[in-house]
């Protein structure tokens, strides 16, 4: 398997450098907007080669797999890669951000439901978990759970790809990509400091003979400087 994270486009939380005003679940900037095309068309057509293969590189890098976050902000920077990949994305809930769906003061929020993500996205597939009461609907995650969930999607990605020629790219969220690298190649948070993704990053990692091996992360070589988040 080679997996490919990507991180969403700038969102409005992305642009509070304290915090404060945050959105529960916040859209896309206009930056944020500009960059998901632009990750779109790259995975598309760019030139790509695995690092860990003799092969010569591929025109796109032949994604199979698109599964994105629920969160708005992820829905909205697939949307563009599917429809460049010719690829319906799928929602896989456990790869939502550290904390959930969360405001100071409010004990619950629910999230997007499943009518307001298919009016608005309609080739996103649904899983059926997410029904009119929303995708979250319950108090903020802590990090002890955040990170017990990075160790289940890894360990589903060993069950289910980690032997096939699967190419998955997953849209996501710096905090989780963080937790699910780590959880990939350390079983756990990493010992001392954390991997930081931008906007629109890209992050490589495939599996070979048990062992899952980084090919390279934070990868923006797609975003003009002014676009770079």
């Amino acid at each position: 398997m080679q997996l490919y994270l990507v991180r969403h486009g700038q969102s409005f939380n992305n642009t509070l450098p304290d915090g404060v005003g945050r959105v529960a679940d916040p859209p896309l900037t206009e930056s944020g907007v500009k960059q998901a095309p632009l990750v779109a068309r790259h995975l598309a057509e760019a030139p790509a080669k695995d690092p860990y293969s003799d092969d010569g590189p591929t025109a796109g890098y032949g994604i199979t797999k698109l599964y994105t976050s629920a969160h708005l902000r992820c829905l909205q920077t697939s949307e563009p890669i599917a429809e460049a990949l010719d690829l319906d994305a799928e929602i896989w809930v456990d790869v939502h951000e550290e904390a959930g769906i969360w405001m100071e003061g409010v004990e619950t929020l629910p999230g997007m439901r499943r009518s307001e993500i298919a009016d608005q996205f309609p080739r996103v597939k649904i899983p059926d978990e997410i029904g009119e009461e929303g995708w979250w609907n319950r108090p903020r995650e802590t990090e002890a759970q955040w990170v017990a969930r990075a160790d289940r999607v890894a360990a589903e990605l060993w069950r289910e790809h980690a032997d096939t020629d699967d190419h998955i790219a997953i849209v996501a969220h710096g905090g989780f990509i963080n937790d699910l690298v780590s959880a990939l190649v350390a079983n756990g948070p990493l010992p001392s400091g954390a991997i930081s993704s931008r906007n629109t990053s890209i992050s490589y990692i495939t599996f070979i003979d048990g062992k899952a091996m980084v090919g390279y992360l934070n990868r923006i070589e797609h975003l003009p400087a002014d676009l770079v988040t």
